[in-house]
């Protein structure tokens, strides 16, 4: 039996900074990750020659979330390239355009930034319960101003309904951008690549002591009387009916990244009050997951319009109903495939209730790539191509009205000292892997019992 004052269990965006934070605070700390990679739904991976991963992913934090997280442990998040430009496909008149083309009043845009930042956080909170175009039309009702905050919504919020957007999530990211960034939306690829960025988030745990151990699954999270015992490690069986626990970590402290439908698996639904579990499980309906048709294409020759480093965006395509993005990726990181060719990253949004359907994905990819060829003819002569079902694990819980803020489970487990969940799939704010950095960070003080002085007073549950 070993001993730590913390296990994380998961090895993503929101695990590795948990874990990297502890230890720069002084605690032991043992991470395990099921999978043989890091990174989580982040995770980079060799295919070919290619890099690729569990769908499209940017950095969208501006400086103040997983940026600092690298800053406190003694890491750099390095931002390399920034998108500047954003294509909007017009479905109806089959043509690509500028969101800039959108928005020839300027001034309506410039009332709505100043309406947003003068928006304090709390009354953000607020608009749990509603969506993004009702707070816009309490401010402007120039559709090239709506234009631009709902081709944004596609990008971040990832919903199968592009329409029905929260409002207090959307705005939440757009304020912090403006303020921090000077921009709409601000996206970046870590200059050092996604398996680097992992590592050196791993590197900041290990180097410190504390251990970080792939190819280990949590197996029960030990809980008597409202504490934590510990934490087991199912034997590695020979017979695939082996239902034995190999190895028990003490501690006291458990920091689960697991996303809703996941958590039931480690953590007994017996030691939670009724009210806390019925959150989850609400979540967790297959309806609820963020699940998309992922692409991966690489040509001769680049398919981009106005600057290669551009993300692009639709709400549906000419033969699928898919709302969804796409970018060059050999922009972005001149290492992450062979020469002479580029790869670009696509994806298009699918309801999560039909995903396991695979006649119906299995046609939805045919339609959503038809569509694409007809919105980029270069990618017809394509030289490597791979698809992907972003379902199991998906990317979260989608980002409507009442499924977001105060509507999902807390990160502190209402009756068990010392158990916490930092994933997006719990009460958080931001995006992606910084999403999951902010929640790791609203863990990680609440278990220190004070703020970290590098973040300031800025915002976090």
């Amino acid at each position: 039996m070993s001993k730590c004052d913390v296990v994380v269990i998961g090895a993503g965006a929101a695990g590795l900074s948990a874990g990297a934070l502890l230890a720069a605070e002084g605690k032991s700390v043992q991470v395990l990750e099921r999978s043989p990679h890091l990174g989580g739904r982040a995770l980079a991976v060799e295919d070919e020659g290619f890099a690729v991963n569990l769908g499209g992913h940017l950095i969208e934090d501006a400086g103040s979330g997983i940026t600092k997280v690298f800053e406190h442990v003694g890491k750099e998040l390095i931002h390399g390239s920034v998108s500047k430009e954003m294509p909007v496909w017009d479905n109806e008149k089959r043509k690509w355009g500028s969101i800039r083309d959108r928005m020839p009043n300027k001034t309506e845009v410039k009332k709505v930034i100043k309406a947003l930042t003068e928006t304090s956080w709390d009354e953000l909170e607020e608009w749990d319960d509603r969506p993004l175009r009702q707070w816009l039309l309490q401010h402007t009702s120039d559709q090239g101003v709506i234009d631009l905050y709902e081709f944004i919504s596609v990008l971040e919020c990832l919903t199968d309904e592009w329409w029905d957007h929260s409002a207090s999530d959307n705005l939440w990211v757009r304020k912090m951008h403006y303020e921090e960034a000077r921009m709409a939306a601000y996206s970046c690829w870590p200059g050092q690549g996604w398996a680097q960025l992992w590592q050196d988030l791993a590197d900041a745990i290990t180097e410190r002591g504390g251990s970080v151990r792939l190819n280990t699954s949590a197996g029960r999270v030990l809980i008597e009387d409202g504490k934590i015992l510990g934490v087991t490690i199912p034997h590695e069986a020979s017979v695939p009916n082996a239902y034995d626990d190999g190895e028990v970590i003490e501690t006291d402290c458990v920091i689960s990244t697991l996303p809703v439908w996941d958590v039931f698996k480690v953590v007994p639904e017996s030691a939670l009050p009724d009210w806390y579990s019925q959150q989850i499980r609400y979540l967790s309906q297959d309806r609820w997951r963020v699940s998309w048709l992922n692409l991966y294409i690489a040509t001769e020759e680049p398919v981009t319009m106005w600057d290669p480093k551009e993300l692009a965006t639709w709400t549906a395509t000419p033969h699928s109903e898919t709302p969804g993005y796409m970018y060059d990726q050999a922009a972005m990181d001149p290492d992450s495939f062979p020469d002479g060719v580029h790869l670009h990253c696509m994806g298009g949004v699918i309801p999560g209730a039909l995903a396991r359907d695979t006649d119906y994905v299995r046609d939805m990819f045919d339609r959503f790539e038809a569509g694409i060829y007809e919105m980029y003819p270069g990618l017809k002569n394509s030289v490597w191509k791979r698809r992907g079902l972003v379902f199991d694990p998906a990317f979260g819980v989608i980002q409507k009205p009442m499924l977001v803020g105060s509507f999902r489970p807390d990160w502190r487990a209402p009756t068990v000292d010392g158990l916490y969940f930092a994933s997006e799939t719990f009460k958080s704010r931001g995006i992606g892997t910084d999403r999951s950095a902010r929640a790791a960070l609203s863990c990680v003080e609440h278990y220190l019992g004070r703020r970290i002085a590098t973040f300031g007073d800025g915002w976090r549950y």
